[in-house]
Formats: C-alpha cells, structure tokens, sequence
C-alpha cells in the first residue's frame, strides 16, 4: 500500500491515509462526481497517464439533457495518477495509458486501454471517439470547464 491523502477539501490538511486500489475506485468516483453540480445522467473521467503527466477531463450528463465538460479537479488528477503507479507496480497488472472511469445509474465501471491499443497519430481523436461511443452523438457543452 502507499500513502497519500485524501482529496476531498475538508480532508486536505489531514495525515496521509493509506488507500487499497478499491478504495482508490470510490474515491475516485466521489471526486468525480462532487465535481458534477447538474449531474443527471452518465458521468465519466477520461485520462491519459505517462510517468510525470496525466490529462484527465470529466464529461457528464446534466439536468438539461447536454453534455457537459470539465477539467479534472486537482485532487483527482492526483489520485488518478498514484493509482496509475500502484496499478502498474503490482505483480501481474500490465501498464496502462488511459483510463475511462464511467459512473451510471449508481454502478461504476473501469475501461482501461494499454499502450499497444493507442499511437500517438491518434490522440486527437481519441476524445470524441470516447465520447460518441458513451454519448452518442450528443453535442458537448464546453463553455464553462472550471
């Protein structure tokens, strides 16, 4: 196990709290969709992970029928990379890229894709692909990302 603290704001100033890899998925749900006030739908966490970067944006369905995008909050970013590095240090996990983490109708599942499904050549579709295959072809409101 390896310590980090928990994100959460009221949590920050607290000592580290040693997490296993399930309670990284929960906490990793609850920042997520904390950060989602008109949420009424499908929420997903989409990141791209590489030693010292990650890229990690929220889109969701809210209470109007859009889809709505944001940026990953800090705290989440965080615990989505130390969960990339405690994923890939135990024994018998291959190394993962990206990682599409989906909540919906209270269930919550992980997609993860490795580093010989993806070329760089790639990477700028990758992101409708991710979200017409979880949206359809539903526009996305990027308006307001904070």
């Amino acid at each position: 196990m390896v310590d980090f603290g928990r994100s959460s704001q009221a949590e920050l100033d607290e000592p580290h709290v040693a997490l296993t890899v399930e309670e990284m998925y929960q906490e990793i749900g609850r920042l997520a969709l904390s950060s989602a006030e008109d949420l009424c739908g499908k929420l997903i966490v989409h990141s791209e992970v590489e030693d010292g970067v990650i890229s990690s944006d929220i889109f969701y369905e809210n209470d109007v029928g859009a889809v709505r995008y944001k940026f990953s909050p800090n705290p989440l970013m965080d615990l989505i990379y130390e969960f990339w590095e405690i994923w890939q240090s135990t024994a018998g996990n291959c190394q993962w890229s990206a990682m599409t983490y989906v909540v919906e109708s209270g269930n919550f599942s992980l997609e993860l894709i490795y580093p010989d499904q993806i070329t760089r050549a790639d990477y700028h579709e990758r992101r409708p692909l991710i979200i017409t295959k979880h949206f359809g072809e539903a526009k996305v409101d990027y308006s307001r990302p904070q």
